[in-house]
């Protein structure tokens, strides 16, 4: 029997504004609640929604268990090229804030700046912070390793991450061109979306734990989630271990924790981010030549009666109608969210 998944509008300002009472209520500082807050409701606004709001409960049941240290980040080491952070075991979406700031504002005088953080939590929807970084009007990337979900090829054991990647520049008349993927063939959160929704997963997303493949999302969080393009997503799933994790301090392979777990300590994920300064790089003017480029890839020949997209399109295409509408939100999220909020939610505008 499949659960009520009945999609209706929600105001945005109005789960902003309850969103982050509810954090400061557990103790988050107001400027991080604004964070966490701002980038699950850009995850919904853009069609993400394995990365939105509802996963604001599993944060206030982590704060509310002490579950998250409120330190700052702090710089451990840093030259002209990169910076190591110690995250502080604080909200992911707070760390890998302030190390898209420091990537930002170093590249801006460097070039190029990578910087590394360890101690830290996940940190949401990648495409949130090199969307940021395109915004300060230069090219973004970023990576991070993930607790072990997928096997090594041929493998029957979660010893791999689902490592995600994003990656972001700016254009002059096409927006930001944005990427942001997983490297399984899905993000494993949505095996618990398809559970939420009462639906079955896609043939070649999953196997059970005695490795047979699977449909059932159940079985699929108990058992593993495959790479995409086989035995490529398997090697860069290695390499983001390599260079977030293995690099930079963290856990690596399946020495990283989950965001649920028992025991309620750090995840210490690793996250890399490198900013690149087009003004300083590029032998000319960047934007207009980011506008070519896309032309270019805009009028090459389309399969009949279809229209070329560029990444980003589809994210904005979503977040032009949530900001009309409002967010499309289940009846069981709408619940747990009444739940926190001691009050209704408010219908779209």
């Amino acid at each position: 029997m499949k659960n009520d998944v009945t999609l209706k509008q929600y105001n945005i300002e109005f789960l902003r504004e309850k969103a982050i009472e509810s954090l400061l209520k557990v103790g988050v500082k107001k400027e991080n609640a604004y964070i966490l807050v701002d980038s699950m409701l850009e995850a919904d606004i853009c069609g993400v929604h394995s990365h939105g709001i509802r996963m604001l409960p599993s944060y206030i049941q982590k704060c509310e268990r002490g579950e998250f240290s409120y330190e700052n980040p702090t710089i451990e080491k840093q030259t002209a090229a990169f910076t190591i952070v110690d995250a502080k075991n604080n909200i992911g979406a707070v760390s890998m804030n302030y190390i898209t700031e420091v990537a930002i504002k170093t590249a801006m005088k460097e070039g190029i700046h990578t910087v590394f953080s360890r101690n830290a939590n996940t940190f949401g929807a990648g495409f949130y912070y090199v969307e940021k970084i395109a915004n300060a009007s230069m090219i973004g990337f970023a990576c991070c390793n993930a607790p072990a979900a997928m096997p090594a090829f041929n493998g029957l054991e979660a010893i791999l991450g689902t490592n995600p990647l994003a990656f972001s520049f700016p254009t002059k008349s096409y927006g930001n061109v944005v990427m942001d993927m997983a490297t399984s063939v899905v993000a494993k959160s949505k095996f618990g979306i398809a559970k939420e929704k009462g639906e079955k997963l896609k043939e070649g997303w999953a196997l059970n734990k005695d490795g047979e493949p699977t449909t059932d999302p159940e079985e699929g969080i108990k058992g593993l989630v495959l790479p995409m393009a086989g035995f490529k997503g398997y090697e860069i799933a290695m390499m983001i271990d390599t260079l977030a994790g293995f690099l930079s301090g963290s856990g690596y392979l399946n020495k990283v924790g989950k965001f649920y777990s028992q025991t309620g300590e750090c995840m210490n994920v690793g996250h890399m981010v490198v900013a690149f300064n087009p003004k300083i790089l590029y032998e000319g003017e960047f934007l207009t030549a980011a506008d070519n480029y896309i032309k270019l890839i805009k009028e090459s020949q389309s399969i009949k009666g279809q229209q070329i997209i560029i990444p980003g399109e589809n994210k904005r295409k979503y977040k032009r109608k949530a900001m009309k509408e409002g967010i499309s939100l289940p009846l069981e999220v709408v619940k747990k969210l009444e739940f926190i909020f001691k009050s209704e939610l408010k219908k779209g505008e």
